[in-house]
């Protein structure tokens, strides 16, 4: 028996149970999904070298969650089981290997893993009765009330062959260009922001005041079934067939595969083209399609044997945090942004990010200098989400917001209690204010004028040809033509602003 190993496994599961707290209830991860893993991975290592070491309740048996919150608790009919998890080709190739020794030749059903949160819906004679979170897969919280906010999810199921009783499993999910829009409007009003789309799901799906849930447009996608009365299945795609037909939200990306290569094919699809999915995706669920090999192949005390979920690698990078900046938006709110050594990821090449406030710079503990690790998902903004600090060399120097604006030397300071960012006060004649306020009118959330930019903001203001937003609409093209900017064409000043100021 090794102390070591005995004091490890000790370790991990302390961490473990710590992130699974602010995971599953404070909706507040503080480590990536690949990082929780990681860990995760190492604590079955040990166990399966020290079996005996091994807790009863270790959270490698375990689904998740069972943390006492603020909602109503509640038993599922059926239990709600996690999935086990692959992450490269040959563990996918080994469960594919117990699979076809207990079942000849099975069919698979791929469809993709929704980062989301996960949810059970219980119908009775077609009327929605209740939504459960997963919880610890025996009992979860009640957000029904939540849930019934949520747009693409029937209250009322349609059609002749409704069951008198069924369980639905699902994901409710925040599409990633509202989670953008979201996050925008917060910024604006210098709240916090969600760190991700799971996150904001979550958050917004285990609100108190349902009011704040219907305001968020959260969607849901089933994919699964637990307790059921009066219908039966042959399939899992017989089922989704059947879901869809009573009005549920089913994927219509999911496919049936005879063979293993096919199972591959899709994988490495959407491993190449996960970016141009609406929502977030973190890998692909592969099912023994029918009922009666499920049923052969059984569970685990945590999950199925006829599904695995194949997780893609996180799209996560480390690069050098050059330098912080900070920026005056048309509100005055400052914001830093991080520089950094140019790094690709997911598609594009990253240079700079938000760090959103000088809190944020604090939480996150980044320091300049520093390899910082950045995450861009989708048309998701790059994220700074930490340091790397067993590399840092003692170089790196911590960052302190400025105390005056940059801009105009005013004093800086928070508008509000409470109030995360701090502003600069000049409204009237802050020159970073007035080009973000002068670029703001003309695009096209506002007048939506052509040619009026970000550049053409910031010449219009250099030349001193306005000094407010009201000398918009006193332009002339003798005025735009004392600006170089405006004379790039020809020798005219033939740009859509110099026509519309006529």
């Amino acid at each position: 028996m090794s102390n070591k190993a005995r004091h490890r496994m000790s370790e991990l599961i302390n961490e473990i149970r710590d992130h699974q707290f602010k995971y599953h209830v404070l909706d507040a991860p503080s480590i990536t999904d690949a990082l929780f893993d990681g860990l995760l991975l190492e604590l079955k290592g040990l166990e399966a070298k020290h079996p005996e070491l091994r807790e009863a309740d270790s959270p490698t048996l375990g689904i998740g969650g069972g943390f006492a919150t603020s909602f109503t608790q509640h038993d599922h009919i059926e239990k709600m089981m996690s999935l086990d998890n692959v992450f490269d080709p040959a563990e996918l190739a080994s469960w594919f290997d117990r699979v076809e020794k207990e079942v000849s030749k099975p069919t698979y059903l791929c469809e993709l893993k929704v980062d989301g949160l996960a949810i059970n819906l219980t119908y009775e004679n077609g009327q929605l009765v209740r939504g459960l979170t997963r919880g610890n897969g025996v009992t979860g919280e009640d957000v029904t009330l939540n849930v019934k906010t949520i747009k693409n999810l029937p209250h009322v199921l349609v059609g002749a062959a409704i069951p008198s009783l069924i369980e639905v499993r699902g994901e409710v999910f925040f599409p990633l260009a509202a989670f953008n829009e979201l996050n925008d409007a917060l910024e604006e009003l210098g709240k916090p922001l969600f760190a991700n789309p799971r996150n904001a799901a979550a958050g917004s799906l285990r609100q108190k005041d349902p009011r704040v849930s219907a305001a968020r447009p959260l969607s849901v996608v089933v994919h699964g079934i637990g307790a059921h009365k009066g219908v039966e299945f042959a399939s899992q795609s017989a089922a989704y067939a059947a879901l869809k037909e009573i009005g549920l939200p089913v994927s219509n990306r999911f496919t049936l595969c005879a063979t293993r290569a096919e199972v591959e094919k899709y994988v490495e699809h959407y491993g190449l083209h996960r970016h141009d999915v609406e929502h977030e995706i973190d890998g692909v669920v592969i099912k023994v399609d029918s009922t009666a090999a499920q049923t052969q192949l059984g569970f685990t005390s945590r999950a199925p044997k006829w599904a695995i979920a194949f997780k893609y690698p996180p799209e996560e990078v480390t690069t050098r945090l050059l330098d912080i900046k900070v920026s005056i938006g048309r509100t005055g709110r400052v914001t830093p942004f991080a520089f950094m050594e140019p790094v690709k990821v997911a598609g594009s090449t990253v240079t700079n990010a938000t760090l959103h406030n000088g809190s944020e710079i604090v939480r996150k503990g980044v320091l300049i200098g520093d390899l910082v690790v950045i995450r861009k998902a989708g048309d998701v903004i790059p994220e700074v989400l930490g340091p790397v600090i067993e590399r840092r060399t003692g170089s790196e120097v911590a960052f302190v917001m400025p105390t005056h604006c940059p801009e105009c030397g005013s004093l800086l300071r928070a508008i509000s209690e409470g109030d995360v960012d701090i502003r600069c006060p000049n409204a009237r004649s802050c020159p970073a204010q007035l080009r973000e306020r002068i670029y703001y009118i003309g695009s096209r959330a506002a007048l939506d004028i052509d040619v009026l930019g970000y550049e053409a903001a910031a010449a219009l203001l250099d030349a001193k040809i306005i000094s407010d937003e009201s000398d918009l609409f006193h332009l002339t093209r003798e005025k735009l033509a004392t600006s170089e900017f405006f004379m790039k064409k020809d020798g005219k000043a033939g740009s859509v602003i110099g026509k519309n100021a006529e």
